[in-house]
């Protein structure tokens, strides 16, 4: 069984706002697919960026996987990863 898709990482800093790091995995080798994944992941920071508590760093860690996923299962995965923010 591999990893998952994504993986979230999180931290408090203290701050009265949430910062971000989009980080893809050495799967993606080239940076094209790379930068397509840090894309898709803006995107969806950005569309639910009301529902991610403020005062945490969070690093989102993806796989080459994520990128081909439809739009809809990406959207369902993060927000299950969401939901299990702290």
């Amino acid at each position: 069984m591999g990893r998952p898709p994504m993986r979230w990482l999180v931290r408090k800093n203290g701050l009265p706002f949430a910062s971000f790091l989009f980080c893809p995995d050495k799967t993606h080798k080239t940076a094209v697919l790379r930068n397509h994944s840090k894309r898709i992941l803006r995107e969806l920071v950005r569309k639910y960026l009301s529902s991610i508590p403020v005062g945490y760093d969070c690093a989102l860690l993806v796989q080459k996987d994520f990128a081909k996923l439809s739009k809809e299962d990406r959207e369902v995965l993060f927000l299950s990863v969401l939901k299990q923010f702290p």
